[in-house]
């Protein structure tokens, strides 16, 4: 047994010393003599990305992408039969993008980075610049993401799943940390924040740079009916027809309407819900659990589009719970004597700071604008954002900057 374990940690040293090689180059053929896997994406100096599929017996193949204009663009056939198309120069950003072949959508085999968004799973690209420096995995301490079940009483389930992070020094030290209760969008779950959020690579950075506070980061899953996200081979959890179907996938285009868009949620009552969960079952979780400072000031609460609707639910019903609040991509559409009651209570529960942000084709512009209309109307101390882009990623990363920055300050 002995000399078996010597002769497979050989032949796995050995792999590994020889994988680099395999990798640098493509191969000559495939197996049986099928075309080599070509090389895709191609990133060029003047950030121009070639994008190959080898697929010889597809009669159309089309690129579509998460950047302006990225729907079904048509790639040509050379005679080994790979397609093949050249796009931009793109922004520095990450970008998610995937094939139609024949009207069917594939991922690109020769990229092993994907993003999972509800049932959705797209390939990533990450084009380097300034633009997405802020999350852009360096050198540099790294926290730690623990994936946790806890009891929820208020939605009746023994166990749900989230994602908390631990700030970089968090297992060696005594410390007590501020936490952030950060909230995902519609379609997506305790996953999101961390693999199309970079969370945890944006809170490294942060906190290595000064520019934030150390701090526990939670990151739980907003959908009441779901126990643990999807495509984690639990199984469907409860069952596929009982879950909530996510947003079809968003469109860089004009908002508001149309192919993509996400269509305005109900509001969800408050009693049994899950912000009311949040705050009866996570919040005590977490402050039993973890070293966490449990008081009003050293507790933040943020979130998108859907997340940001549950942020106000939260806030709204239970005044003096939070000290700073963020909401990213939404706000209410009309306002009621009560709406404003409700926001009366939450500003002499003593909010620190308010801090709200859209994009300028977001959907969820008009709301976002009217929230931080009627938060100056209540002399909360407030800010509002806007940024280029239409309702996804490219906005929630760079308001999670601005919003880590400002906290526990």
């Amino acid at each position: 047994m002995k000399h078996f374990g010597r002769c497979l940690a050989a032949a796995i040293t050995a792999a590994w010393l020889i994988a680099p090689a395999a990798f640098s180059q493509p191969a000559a053929a495939g197996r049986g003599g099928a075309p080599a896997r070509p090389v895709s994406p191609e990133i060029h100096s003047d950030r121009t990305v070639t994008f190959r599929l080898a697929a010889p017996k597809a009669n159309e193949v089309t690129l579509n992408g998460s950047w302006d204009g990225a729907r079904e663009i048509k790639m040509t056939r050379d005679d080994n039969g790979v397609w093949s198309v050249t796009v931009g120069p793109l922004g520095a950003q990450l970008w998610g993008y995937w094939y139609l072949v024949d009207g069917v959508k594939a991922l690109d085999p020769g990229n092993g980075e994907t993003q999972r968004d509800g049932f959705r799973i797209d390939n990533l690209l990450m084009i380097a610049g300034p633009e997405d420096d802020l999350w852009t995995f360096k050198d540099v301490p790294h926290g730690t993401i623990h994936i946790v079940w806890y009891p929820s009483p208020t939605l009746k389930q023994d166990r749900r799943r989230m994602y908390v992070y631990t700030p970089p020094g968090y297992e060696a030290s005594q410390t007590r940390y501020p936490v952030l209760y950060l909230l995902h969008g519609g379609g997506g779950d305790e996953d999101a924040w961390v693999t199309m959020g970079r969370a945890n690579v944006i809170l490294d950075n942060l906190i290595a740079a000064g520019k934030a506070k150390p701090m526990i980061v939670v990151m739980p899953n907003g959908n009441a009916t779901q126990t643990v996200s999807q495509g984690y081979a639990y199984g469907p959890t409860p069952a596929p027809q009982a879950v909530q179907a996510p947003a079809p996938p968003p469109l860089q285009a004009a908002a508001g309407g149309g192919r993509g868009a996400v269509a305005p949620r109900p509001p969800q009552p408050y009693p049994g819900s899950y912000p009311e969960s949040l705050v009866k079952d996570v919040i005590p979780f977490v402050e039993k659990n973890y070293r966490a400072i449990a008081e009003k000031d050293s507790r933040a609460i943020a979130g998108l589009s859907m997340g940001g609707g549950h942020t106000l639910m939260a806030t709204n019903n239970n005044p003096g719970v939070f000290g700073y609040i963020g909401v990213f991509s939404s706000g209410p559409r009309s306002v009621d004597e009560a709406y404003e009651k409700q926001l009366e209570a939450v500003k002499a529960g003593g909010v620190k700071f308010y801090w709200t942000g859209a994009g300028t084709t977001d959907m969820a512009r008009e709301g976002t604008m009217n929230l931080h209309s009627l938060l100056e109307k209540h002399g909360f101390k407030t800010s509002y954002k806007e940024i280029p882009g239409a309702h996804y990623w490219f906005l929630w990363r760079d308001f999670l900057g601005d919003f880590g920055a400002i906290l526990f300050r």
